[in-house]
């Protein structure tokens, strides 16, 4: 996690706005101050969501991927002041702003708040995500909002997911799969489905993790060790057929100067 840009106590009423100016991106905290991912239940399907969607959307420039990254926006404390407050998503998409490294994510600034946010659930923090964090979602205007139980504890499903209508969220209805009682333990409930139409993609609870498919192609996004191994796998093949060609050449050259040589 980077350094804090700001060293003070993030407060809990907003930061002030002074001399009627709002402050910028370069000018606001980006250290979250939330703790990283407490085990291997909330950092998997974390890292997955993230590393496996933002792959997806490599090629589009208008489409921004981001986890563990500050989002500022308006606000107003008790006494009616203009303050800037903030909330920290796990994962979430913007669509339609440019795809650039960030410190944090101002809505004033962008022009619009998050498309997609996607929460995992932890012993600590599932409250909040669940209560507080779901009234900010909607009162931004945050298009959907997904919650991931890796435990299948604090939920009546593993995943739930609500749409905005009419700025009010309303619940996704799985499209396959039984719907899942609740557990005591990870890794029990059975298959479930949802659909996101903000990203075109299938969210999908197999055995208690976390995957996500393109119902395009069929084909599951890959974690960050997939997508590494399958970069390993291309610049392999890649010095393969550069060696291959290079070979055909050298041969090429010793027939054009045999040739030569028998004329």
């Amino acid at each position: 996690m980077a350094e804090p840009a700001y060293q003070m106590p993030l407060p809990t009423t907003g930061i002030p706005v002074l001399g009627g100016r709002w402050p910028t991106e370069a000018e606001l905290p980006y250290d979250d101050g939330e703790p990283l991912p407490e085990t291997d239940y909330q950092f998997e399907p974390l890292t997955y969501a993230y590393f496996g969607v933002k792959a997806h959307n490599k090629h589009r420039v208008n489409v921004a991927v981001q986890a563990d990254m500050f989002v500022h926006y308006k606000g107003k404390d008790e006494q009616g002041n203009d303050v800037v407050r903030s909330v920290a998503p796990d994962v979430f998409v913007i669509l339609d702003v440019p795809n650039r490294q960030r410190f944090s994510y101002v809505v004033y600034e962008e022009g619009k708040p998050p498309d997609f946010v996607l929460e995992v659930l932890s012993t600590s923090t599932w409250r909040r995500d669940t209560g507080e964090k779901k009234d900010i979602y909607e009162s931004l205007g945050v298009r959907e909002y997904w919650i991931f139980d890796p435990y299948d504890r604090f939920l009546d499903a593993p995943m739930v997911g609500y749409r905005l209508r009419d700025g009010c969220y309303e619940p996704i209805a799985p499209v396959t799969g039984l719907l899942p009682k609740r557990h005591a333990t990870p890794g029990n409930s059975p298959d479930i489905s949802y659909l996101s139409e903000v990203l075109g993609l299938e969210f999908r609870v197999e055995g208690g993790t976390l995957r996500i498919r393109d119902p395009e192609t069929g084909e599951y996004l890959k974690s960050y060790g997939e997508l590494d191994e399958a970069n390993r796998s291309a610049e392999k093949r890649a010095g393969q057929a550069e060696r291959r060609i290079a070979e055909l050449e050298a041969a090429l050259r010793k027939l054009n100067r045999d040739r030569r040589v028998g004329r």
